[in-house]
């Protein structure tokens, strides 16, 4: 995958003069997905091949449960795009996508005692007052490269709206998971420190599922 990123990075500079050359030849997809509600400019680069540039945001609030331990949870998704369109069969829709995503899409959790007002971690017991405030999150590499294919295109007719679908994946790399404490007594206690790392890996080694990300988005693209 770190091929595929520096790749990219190498054939960006190649692109630019093309995308200059375009002649204002643009088209806007407004589009919703699992990456969130998101916008793109497209360009031609050529009769079979495009370039987009795109931009997508949304906060979802959830309900998670993660070795025993309830959390309130609010995925925060926040990315930018560069990816490339490639149409094999003539007079077709059809393409096939490759680019690379600055990927600052994280998970935040927050902590919730259970119905008896405790924390238990590693078969330790903790008071919500010994524990305080604990909360994590969960970060995946900022450069993301992105596999996929799709249907539509918004050069394929002179002028107006046409129909936009991408299915891929986005390899995020390994996740990493943060988990603390804002507790005097926990930070100072160094069972409650060892049991929080020791929940920490365990949380981590369980959302290893997050390497790769299915990118799912419909929309409309109208061309200028």
């Amino acid at each position: 995958m770190k091929k595929i990123t520096f790749l990219l990075a190498a054939l960006l500079p190649a692109l630019l003069p093309n995308v200059a050359a375009a002649e204002g030849d643009w088209a806007f997809t407004g589009k919703v997905g699992t990456m969130g509600l998101g916008a793109e400019f497209t360009t031609r680069l050529a009769d079979t091949a495009n370039l987009r540039f795109g931009l997508n945001g949304w906060d979802l609030d959830s309900s998670r449960k993660e070795k025993g331990v309830d959390y309130d949870a609010t995925f925060r998704q926040r990315s930018a795009s560069l990816i490339g369109d490639m149409f094999p069969i003539q007079d077709s829709v059809f393409r096939l996508s490759l680019g690379i995503f600055y990927n600052d899409n994280r998970l935040d959790m927050t902590a919730k005692p259970n119905h008896g007002g405790n924390y238990e971690f590693q078969g330790d017991t903790y008071t919500a007052a010994q524990i305080g405030t604990l909360t994590g999150r969960l970060t995946v590499n900022k450069a993301s490269p992105y596999l996929g294919v799709g249907w539509g295109n918004a050069f394929a007719k002179e002028r107006g709206w046409s129909f936009a679908l991408d299915v891929g994946a986005l390899y995020q790399g390994k996740p990493k998971f943060a988990l603390s404490s804002n507790s005097a007594y926990c930070n100072a206690n160094a069972t409650c420190q060892t049991d929080i790392a020791n929940q920490q890996q365990e949380t981590e080694s369980d959302m290893r599922s997050w390497r790769w990300y299915p990118v799912v988005s419909a929309g409309a693209a109208f061309r200028f």
